[in-house]
C-alpha cells in the first residue's frame, strides 16, 4: 500500500499533502489577522481619557478656540481625549482645530 493509500495525516513519509498545507497556512493567517485585529480592539479601547485638570479644560473659548471647532469634539458634549462632559464653548490644551 503506497503512502498516497492511506490517510494521508498519518502517512509515514513525513510530507503533509498539499491540500492540508494550503488548510493550515488558511488557518494561520486568519488566526493572524483576527490576532491583530483584536490586538487594535483592546489597544483602543484600553486608551483611557485625560482628567480636565490634566489637560487644563475650561467652560471658555481661548482666542477663539473652543471644543466646537476640535477634532476631537462630538456633539454635543463628548470629546475623545477628556472625560466626562465639555462644552461645546469650552477648550483644552488638545485643541486640535477640525479640517475644513
Amino acid at each position: 500500500m503506497s503512502c498516497s493509500d492511506r490517510n494521508p495525516l498519518t502517512c509515514s513519509s513525513g510530507a503533509m499533502p498539499a491540500q492540508s498545507r494550503r488548510e493550515v497556512f488558511r488557518l494561520l493567517t486568519a488566526a493572524a489577522v483576527g490576532g491583530s485585529a483584536i490586538s487594535f480592539a483592546t489597544l483602543a479601547h484600553a486608551q483611557s481619557k485625560t482628567d480636565k485638570k490634566t489637560a487644563k479644560y475650561q467652560d471658555k473659548p481661548n482666542n477663539g478656540q473652543s471644543c466646537s471647532q476640535c477634532n476631537y469634539f462630538h456633539a454635543p458634549k463628548t470629546c475623545q481625549l477628556v472625560e466626562g462632559d465639555v462644552s461645546p464653548s469650552g477648550w483644552c490644551s488638545f485643541f486640535l482645530k477640525k479640517k475644513a
